[in-house]
């Protein structure tokens, strides 16, 4: 009867995609989807960065420290209470992955806009939260949805080939000029003498997260590599299904992907495997891009800081534009070998810009194209290569492990911060820490790791880059 049951389910589930497959998409429709796509790339980066960009201030509020002194006592210990949840924060991020490989069951477009909706409702949290029990709270609820990029794998599998980089750079660094309007609300809402006005910059994010999410199951189509690939699966016969599960078996790989599959196809796979590793020690390096702001409020008043707040996000999309077309053009390991120079290029500006008061238009272009290097590898590492290295099959369970298992790296720059934070300066802590950690990961990705931009994602198999 079971087995009756799945049949019959499987069948309607067939028969959807199958109408889906024959649906004509128009003339305008990838213009369409990278536009509600690009929206929806703006409230995941807006949502990455409000809680950093806000933190002194909520901390203020919520520790109740009126001095407003970030070099003071207090405010090193409440640093101290919540910066270690934002370390133990990689722990609950081992779900992230069983989470992520239901896309490559039930489809991308159901898990878009859970993805979007559950930003906002973090936020939500956080903006309400009257306890610093609830704080930590809202922003590791944040901190599980952001780093899903469900956008970004649905650009993947809709873009053309040859242009997957650039409209998936371009994309986040239209969002990213977008993170700019942190700022303004910040100019708008943040007051000096009202210590709970920090909350109000939250608002309209919130809100645009909610509506857009919602709006986008019924806007957004499934895409094409994920109908043929689950179409291919529900024609295939019982005994065809056995023998393919042990081909999958040998091959370390599975067209349903899971979790432990991707785990297991990740190390056998030479090709994941040195991605990984370099992933991993290039993540010690994100640590800084959580207490900048309170290096901005020790060097500049909270005025300036949100001029800082809006031209970084400007020279960070710059940044991250033109690295979609220097990947595309270059290949995927050049271009990080520039974006790695500029990221550490960045920082070492941004800390004199503080440390000798040049004020908040050569900080804020120094953390731009510190970050926009930064972040660009990232997705580079995290992203785009392992879904160019990755059967189709497993791709989004595979990025969805790997992103785990590679941001888990932050733990040892987070954890070497707040220990040392209580010794050593802090912006001097963050070149001292990232310079060794990005100069291993690229030379393991120079080296160690084939380049993948030419990829035909619909023909990767388990042996490809081997």
């Amino acid at each position: 009867m079971n087995k009756e049951k799945a049949y019959a389910r499987e069948q309607r589930e067939l028969l959807r995609l199958n109408r889906e497959a024959q649906r004509p998409k128009g003339v305008y429709y990838l213009l369409f989807a990278m536009i509600v796509l690009t929206v929806i790339y703006i409230v995941d980066e807006i949502t990455s960065n409000v809680n950093a960009a806000m933190q002194p201030y909520a901390l203020f509020d919520l520790f109740r420290i009126t001095s407003r002194d970030v070099n003071s006592e207090a405010f090193t210990g409440a640093l101290n209470t919540v910066a270690p949840w934002q370390v133990a924060s990689n722990l609950f991020l081992i779900i992230t992955p069983f989470y992520k490989a239901l896309s490559d069951r039930y489809g991308r477009r159901l898990f878009l806009m859970i993805n979007t909706v559950g930003m906002g409702v973090g936020m939500l949290i956080v903006m309400t939260s009257q306890s610093a029990i609830q704080y930590i709270l809202g922003m590791l609820f944040m901190m599980f949805f952001t780093p899903n990029d469900m956008q970004v794998l649905y650009i993947m599998e809709t873009a053309p080939k040859e242009k997957r980089a650039t409209y998936s750079f371009i994309a986040k660094g239209i969002a990213l000029i977008s993170v700019s309007l942190i700022g303004v609300l910040s100019r708008i809402f943040l007051k000096e003498d009202v210590p709970a006005s920090w909350r109000m910059v939250y608002l309209i994010p919130i809100v645009v997260a909610i509506v857009v999410g919602v709006m986008a199951f019924f806007l957004m189509r499934e895409t094409p590599v994920f109908v043929e690939q689950r179409r291919g699966f529900l024609l295939l016969t019982p005994e065809q299904r056995e023998l393919k599960a042990a081909e999958d078996k040998k091959n370390g790989t599975a067209e349903q992907g899971g979790v432990f599959r991707a785990i297991r196809f990740i190390f056998k796979n030479r090709q994941l495997r040195w991605i990984l590793i370099a992933g991993f020690l290039f993540f010690a390096t994100t640590f800084y891009t959580s207490y900048y702001t309170t290096v901005l409020e020790g060097a500049m008043s909270t005025e300036l800081v949100a001029t800082v707040l809006i031209i970084y996000p400007l020279v960070n999309g710059v940044v991250t534009i033109v690295s979609g077309f220097f990947s595309d053009r270059l290949g995927r390991k050049k271009a990080c070998l520039i974006l790695g120079g500029l990221a550490l290029l960045g920082l070492l500006m941004f800390v004199l810009a503080c440390r000798f008061n040049w004020g908040p238009v050569a900080a804020g272009i120094a953390y731009g194209c510190s970050i926009g290097g930064l972040w660009s590898m990232s997705d580079t590492l995290i992203l785009t290569m392992p879904a160019e290295s990755s059967p189709s099959g497993m791709r989004a369970s595979v990025m969805g492990t790997i992103s785990v298992m590679i941001g888990a790296g932050m733990f040892i720059g987070q954890a070497l911060f707040i220990v040392l934070q209580n010794f050593v300066s802090r912006d001097l802590l963050f070149l001292f820490l990232c310079v060794p950690f990005m100069a291993i990961s690229l030379v393991l990705l120079m080296t160690k790791v084939k380049e993948t931009k030419d990829a035909d994602l619909d023909n990767i198999t388990a042996d490809t880059y081997r």
